[in-house]
């Protein structure tokens, strides 16, 4: 029995677990998970605790530190960044521009020496396919010949023109086009990436209860090893006395050497695996700097919270999927790809654009212009584009529309599978509670047995293989016990992450 005791304590020791994802944060989001029970027995919800001052490790000091400093929310919140880069590039498509050219043709380089100056400031209107620009040009000869007379709309009156004009799209381009696309996309790029660090976020808070409870979990374990130890050496000191007084034979003394011995490698062990917890819990527990930081011993908690029989009972499936990053996620790259499919489909038309332009020279004419440049003149134009193929729109329609039926059977298996997650993180519960339940039974009878049969020894109506028996199993039942209480808490971290849930009761 002491070798399965020592088996199951081996068993029980914290594995590393890798996974890929993370959750919200506060800055870009309301709130933070906090995923598992307070050490008091009182559900925890909201904005996380900094770094405790006091002498017990809580959770909630493990979580801060994780979301401060974990190196793959670091590189979330850099996604965060780089989707918001994304996004200024794409308003940048709405800048106005100034345009400048200048063209001199000296005397004696020419038979119509003159300077020219043409200038204007252009720009869309921001979120509409209509553009604006305003100008001024100057034109003069540098002799008395003028310039050219197949050039006389080159001329203006000596102090210039001003001109201005808007343009927009009837067809093509009118309730769509590339720049206000790329600005849809990109600012819900913006909502992805923070929904990426949320989903970091979600799933770095679950591992780290879960090694925060793994650490817990193994003192306690540790600590049935020393009760096992201290029971044996106490015994030990009682026979060197009654072997002396020949009360009890030197076999039994020697016998319970042995089961010393054995139990000095067991705490051996279980202190390993105390040592091991505070390992991977160092991955999240990190310092002002980010660096790894194992917790000490003395902040080790005593036992594993009491489990709440009505946690969870307020979520429900509808509000999981409303919550989950990774459903949102897909949400937003579907509407990614109905905007190019809009945009692509817009392209299927013709593109006419109407235009509107208005000139004014400035100022008298004493020089060589037409003098009927100081009427204002407004021009009106129109330009059509019919392409003869449209091999270009179709096939990115045709991508588009496969991008769709993709993002689609996605969201449908992430739908499955955060059912799968709830029904299986609620099951997890109810059947840790129950095996606490039963496992305390155990305890408590075990307990009774061992007492019992140490009572009967001490009388000489049993003997020590008995005892160690008794206290084998014994021992191995309140390892049951932490072992259900731990699945409790690991099945309270996985349905907080299962449901995404800012708070539950």
């Amino acid at each position: 029995m002491i070798g399965t005791l020592v088996l199951g304590l081996v068993a029980a020791a914290p594995q590393l677990e890798l996974s890929l994802v993370a959750a919200p944060k506060p800055g870009p989001f309301a709130h933070r998970l906090a995923l598992v029970p307070t050490l008091g027995g009182a559900t925890t919800v909201g904005g996380l605790a900094p770094a405790s001052t006091g002498q017990t490790l809580e959770l909630e000091e493990v979580l801060s530190a994780a979301e401060r400093a974990y190196p793959s929310l670091v590189a979330a919140q850099a996604d965060v960044l780089a989707a918001d880069a994304d996004a200024l590039t794409a308003a940048g498509g709405f800048d106005p521009a100034l345009k400048a050219r200048g063209f001199l043709i000296p005397s004696g380089f020419g038979p119509y020496p003159q300077v020219r100056v043409d200038s204007a400031i252009e720009g869309p209107i921001p979120g509409t396919p209509i553009t604006l620009f305003g100008g001024y040009r100057i034109g003069q000869p540098l002799s008395s010949t003028g310039i050219q007379p197949y050039y006389r709309e080159r001329e203006t009156y000596p102090a210039g023109e001003v001109r201005a004009g808007i343009s927009a799209p009837v067809l093509r381009n009118l309730l769509i086009d590339r720049r206000r696309a790329s600005i849809a996309r990109t600012e819900l790029g913006q909502e992805g990436a923070r929904q990426g660090q949320a989903l970091q976020l979600l799933e770095i808070s679950r591992l780290a209860a879960l090694r925060y409870w793994d650490w817990v979990a193994a003192g306690m374990r540790r600590q049935v090893a020393r009760d096992l130890l201290a029971i044996a050496q106490s015994r030990d000191r009682q026979l060197s006395v009654r072997v002396k007084t020949g009360d009890v034979p030197f076999f039994d003394q020697q016998d319970n050497l042995r089961a010393v011995a054995q139990r000095e490698s067991l705490l051996v062990q279980t202190q390993r695996g105390v040592e091991q917890a505070s390992f991977e819990l160092a991955l999240f527990l990190r310092d002002a700097a980010g660096a790894p930081t194992p917790p000490a011993e003395a902040r080790l908690p005593p036992s594993l919270p009491e489990p709440q029989a009505t946690f969870g009972d307020d979520a429900t499936l509808d509000d999981a999927l409303s919550r989950r990053p990774d459903v949102q996620r897909l949400l937003i790259q579907q509407r990614q790809q109905q905007v190019e499919l809009s945009l692509q489909q817009n392209q299927l038309w013709p593109s006419l654009d109407l235009g509107l332009i208005f000139s004014q020279d400035l100022g008298t004419n004493p020089g060589t212009a037409d003098p009927k440049l100081n009427i204002p003149e407004f021009e009106f134009s129109a330009m059509l584009e019919v392409p003869l193929l449209y091999r270009q729109p179709l096939g990115r329609i045709r991508a588009a529309e496969a991008g769709l039926a993709r993002l689609s059977a996605q969201l449908q298996l992430a739908r499955d599978r955060v059912a799968a997650d709830v029904k299986d993180a609620r099951s997890a519960l109810d059947a840790a509670r129950a095996r606490v339940k039963f496992n305390r039974q155990e305890v408590d009878v075990a307990k009774k047995l061992e007492a019992g049969e140490r009572q009967k020894f001490e009388l000489g109506d049993s003997n020590l293989l008995f005892v160690n028996l008794r206290e084998t199993q014994s021992a191995e039942a309140s390892l049951r016990e932490i072992d259900a209480l731990l699945d409790y808490h690991r099945a309270v971290a996985a349905f907080r992450a299962a449901v995404a849930a800012p708070s539950l009761q």
